[in-house]
Parts: structure tokens; C-alpha cells; sequence
């Protein structure tokens, strides 16, 4: 049986939920996964009191509650550090938090003009003008990650935090 408890809407239409998951995934965290629709008025209601923010993911684990995305992920490399999901290294990690941070709190254009649908496929699909310097920032940050550190991954080897993030 899980210790912890994930609450998600939903891995194909969330990236705030994909993110969570891939998280505890990484940090090889067992734990059960919740799902509510947050377009249910009682699924709503529910959210309320597992999350403050009414957003998703949250995770309860050892009687904490997180509900955002970086600070899950501190939580997790706390818990389990040797999952890798902070560089070891002070200057890859402190980049890595950065461009993560950037990630969580950025790119409104390429939100609004690119919502996530993992199963969806649109040909012919135009970018919105708006979104193209993000577009080309996340680019720009994956060329520069890649090969700072040598890739497979953004930091290195393993996944970390910024590819949950990205």
C-alpha cells in the first residue's frame, strides 16, 4: 500500500499535474494517485480541502501537505536525495532551480496560445506571433543546458527537476 497520495486532474491535459507525477515517479515515491476533475462543482469543493490554492498536484506524504510544484520537488529531494532530482553539484543546482523557477512562473504567451494535450495532433497548426520569443527561449535555455551539461537529460544523465518542469 502508498504512504503518500498524489491529487492530479490530469497527466494528458495538466502539465502542473504531469509534473507532480513525474516528480515522485523520479524520487521513487510509492504513492497512490488521486484523480478530480477540476470542472466538477463536488470534485471543487473537495480540491478546497485538499489544496489551499484549489490547485493540483498536492501531495500528502508523512502528514505534509504540498501543494505546488517546486516546492514538492524540494520536499522530494529532501526526502529521497539520492533520486538525483537536484544536481549534486551547488552551481548545476542552483541553474537547475532557475530554469525550473523561470518554467514555473513564465511563459504566459506560450500557455495561453499552446494548452497542453499530450494526444492531440493538429496539422497545420500555426503559432500564435505572441508566443514565439517564448518558444524560443525554452529552446534557447534546452540548447544551453544540454550542452552545458552533456545531455541526455537538461543537467546531465538523469532526469531532473527542470525536465519534470519542461
Amino acid at each position: 500500500m502508498a504512504n503518500a497520495v498524489l491529487t492530479i486532474s490530469s497527466k494528458n491535459y495538466s502539465s502542473w499535474s504531469l509534473r507532480g507525477w513525474l516528480l515522485c515517479k523520479m524520487a521513487g515515491l510509492k504513492f497512490e494517485e488521486m484523480r478530480q476533475s477540476i470542472d466538477d462543482p463536488g470534485a471543487r469543493a473537495e480540491l478546497l480541502l485538499l489544496s489551499p490554492s484549489f490547485l493540483t498536484p498536492a501531495l500528502d506524504h508523512q502528514g505534509l501537505h504540498v501543494w505546488d510544484t517546486l516546492a514538492m520537488a524540494e520536499y522530494l529531494h529532501e526526502v529521497f536525495p539520492k533520486a538525483g532530482i537536484l544536481p549534486a553539484d551547488r552551481a548545476a543546482r542552483t541553474h537547475n532551480r532557475s530554469v525550473s523557477g523561470e518554467m514555473h512562473s513564465g511563459f504566459s504567451n506560450l500557455r495561453s496560445a499552446l494548452p497542453m494535450n499530450i494526444k492531440a495532433f493538429f496539422p497545420n497548426f500555426r503559432v500564435w506571433t505572441g508566443a514565439k520569443p517564448d518558444i524560443e527561449r525554452v529552446c534557447a535555455i534546452w540548447r544551453d543546458c544540454l550542452s552545458q551539461y552533456g545531455g541526455p537529460f537538461l543537467f546531465g544523465a538523469k532526469p531532473t527537476l527542470a525536465d519534470a518542469m519542461f
